[in-house]
């Protein structure tokens, strides 16, 4: 191989040791950025680790904290998915607006379920708003406000867009 190397002329050699170069130079910069993804990636999942340590060391104070909180809730009390969209069309009726609304959505931890659905109120009014938050309220703490979205309407009539989620606890028995 030095033979072929050296048999070339001198203009030939150095163009073959620059290109050599470039693709050493070029494998390199693609070898750092995998190690660097690599090392992101890692660091990551230490911290994810570290993250479930914690949980885990507190899992007993979790599961007494938990406990507290069943007691302070009255079976019986909590809405079902079913119960949060009649109650929720219920009180959108108190409060004079329609909605329209998204299927509800359920999440289950331990004794707990969490129901939650999505209204959309479009030109609207501020003290209706106002008037349902105000007619949520007293249920709390089976039902509750969240993530509301609010818009000026583009009209200039001073209605407001709305977009809110209504979450409701449930129970399990």
């Amino acid at each position: 191989m030095r033979h072929l190397f050296l048999g070339r002329p001198r203009a030939q050699r150095v163009l073959i040791a620059a290109a050599a170069l470039a693709l050493g130079l070029i494998w390199l910069d693609a070898a750092a950025t995998r190690a660097a993804a690599g090392w992101a990636s890692a660091a990551e999942a230490r911290g994810e680790r570290d993250q479930q340590s914690e949980w885990l060391a507190r899992a007993a104070t979790i599961e007494a904290d938990a406990a507290k909180a069943k007691e302070g809730l009255g079976e019986g009390k909590g809405y079902d998915a079913a119960g949060l969209v009649a109650a929720s069309a219920e009180l959108l009726a108190q409060a004079g607006l329609t909605a329209n609304t998204d299927p509800p959505r359920t999440q289950r931890s331990g004794p707990f379920a969490l129901h939650s659905v999505q209204l959309t109120l479009r030109r609207t009014d501020l003290p209706s708003l106002l008037r349902l938050y105000a007619l949520v309220r007293p249920r709390a703490p089976y039902l509750a406000i969240g993530a509301v979205q609010r818009q000026a309407d583009r009209s200039g009539n001073g209605a407001v867009s709305a977009r809110l989620q209504l979450t409701a606890v449930e129970l399990a028995r």
